[in-house]
This record gives structure tokens, C-alpha cells and sequence, in this order.
């Protein structure tokens, strides 16, 4: 008897590969091809409009801003640190916080 196609783990399929199949497996539980064709979406997210941070209200979500960090500090120790940025466009200015993925912050996001 031949094994489905459906039962193929998702490493096989081009443009995966094993670090982005470990990712899908970790974060969805997908491993082979028919865990995707079984997924169905429950919301989507535009991420094709960019804000204003005047056009920003509590009651959006998830949205995407452009702009640049003003300042960027580390406050606090051990399990009490995070880091504090002001972000500004040219309508405002607001404060960033992150309490987790600290080092990838740290290295990833300038000042400027």
C-alpha cells in the first residue's frame, strides 16, 4: 500500500525547510501537508495599512506603525527588567515597552 502525500512531514515541502517546519510544529502543531490543508484561519490581520499614531485608539488591536525610536533604555534587574523606548512620526509620540525577547530587542531595534 502507498503512503498518502497528505502524510508527507512539512520539512519536504519547498520553502520550509527545518527550521521553518520546527517553527510551524512549535507554534501550530503542523507536520505534515494535510495539517495544512486542514487549517482554516479564524482571523485575519491587514498588514498592508501603516498608522499614524494620532490614528491610533485602544480599541485597534494589532497595528503597524512607521517611525523612529527617540530614546531606548534598560530599566530594572533580573526579573524585573524591561526596556522602555519613545517611538514618534510626525503626528506623535508614544512609549514602547518590552518584558520579554529583551536580548533580540536589545540587538535588533536602534535608536535612530
Amino acid at each position: 500500500m502507498f503512503a498518502s502525500n497528505l502524510d508527507t512531514p512539512l520539512v519536504y515541502l519547498k520553502g520550509v525547510g527545518p527550521k521553518r517546519a520546527e517553527l510551524l510544529q512549535k507554534e501550530l502543531g503542523f507536520f505534515t501537508y494535510e495539517h495544512l490543508l486542514q487549517h482554516y484561519p479564524f482571523r485575519y490581520i491587514d498588514r498592508t495599512r501603516f498608522y499614524k499614531i494620532n490614528e491610533l485608539n485602544p480599541d485597534m488591536p494589532l497595528v503597524q506603525v512607521i517611525g523612529k525610536v527617540v530614546t531606548k533604555d534598560i530599566i530594572g534587574e533580573k526579573q524585573k527588567r524591561r526596556i522602555v523606548a519613545k517611538f514618534q512620526d510626525e503626528t506623535g509620540t508614544m512609549e514602547l515597552v518590552w518584558f520579554q525577547s529583551l536580548k533580540w530587542v536589545e540587538e535588533n531595534i536602534y535608536r535612530g
